[in-house]
């Protein structure tokens, strides 16, 4: 199959442009349902853009993301991470749109599938990925990262009103997609052979926290949690890039795949 693509969105709560950009995204990912997924990582690498007050959506592992790219303003955005820079929203006419369509226009070298069976009690989450190859990779290590995201965070946001105001509910923005810990190594583990024909499986035992962040965490929703795994091709100075393919797991509660629920419709303008 193709690649699908993973956009990295380096945001912050009291920039105001950001709004703009997750727009930007929402409406990429509406376009290509299963095929386009983002992540909204906050870093305190960006200062006050990105403020510890609640809900503190910032993460050490997202610091080091935010570090690794030089990240010192917002927004910018990562499609694959198939360009040595972030792309910033000002070349939005339209870059990351295009960039993503090119993406997905390439062949993957390998197709990811996984699931995460939660507890809900324990709060112990088993994640298992597999990673078949159906083209053989350029290296002969390739990086498998698995991240937590969560949705519905309600807070303050900046430039909501003007710029995404359907993600505004009951006079606070609905933060979507955000980073909340990585479950791998931060650049992902390493996985061989890489060669068409190989089939890799994986398995994590992840104890969820209750909350994340400090001060001011935010509490970890079981119900509004999920995770993403994917594949790089391999270190290119300390980020890992880039990346091969990328997909959602399938979450199982208690036995049961829940339906995530989505308090906002992006306007699809």
């Amino acid at each position: 199959s193709n690649r699908n693509v993973l956009i990295e969105e380096f945001t912050g709560r009291t920039c105001g442009w950001c709004p703009l950009g997750q727009k930007t995204v929402n409406n990429i990912i509406k376009k290509n349902p299963e095929r386009v997924f983002t992540v909204n990582i906050h870093s305190a690498s960006v200062g006050s853009l990105s403020p510890s007050t609640y809900p503190n959506l910032n993460t050490l592992k997202g610091a080091d993301i935010a570090r690794a790219y030089s990240i010192n303003s917002i927004p910018l955005a990562l499609i694959n991470r198939s360009t040595d820079e972030p792309v910033g929203l000002y070349t939005i006419a339209d870059r990351w749109g295009p960039m993503s369509n090119e993406q997905m226009q390439e062949q993957a070298e390998c197709n990811i599938a996984g699931r995460v069976e939660i507890n809900k009690e324990t709060r112990l989450a088993k994640i298992t990925v597999e990673v078949y190859y159906t083209a053989n990779s350029v290296e002969e290590n390739n990086y498998l990262t698995v991240i937590m995201l969560q949705d519905s965070i309600f807070g303050s946001q900046s430039g909501a009103e003007q710029y995404n105001p359907s993600q505004i509910v009951d006079g606070q923005y609905c933060h979507m997609h955000v980073l909340r810990d990585v479950i791998t190594s931060t650049w992902g583990d390493a996985v061989s052979p890489t060669i068409a024909g190989t089939h890799i499986v994986k398995t994590y035992t992840y104890e969820i926290p209750e909350i994340i962040g400090d001060p001011n965490g935010v509490e970890v929703d079981l119900d509004n949690i999920y995770f993403l795994a994917f594949v790089a091709e391999t270190y290119q100075g300390t980020p890992t890039r880039p990346i091969l393919n990328v997909d959602k797991l399938e979450n199982v509660i208690d036995g049961e795949t829940p339906e995530l629920p989505h308090y906002w419709n992006p306007d699809p303008s």
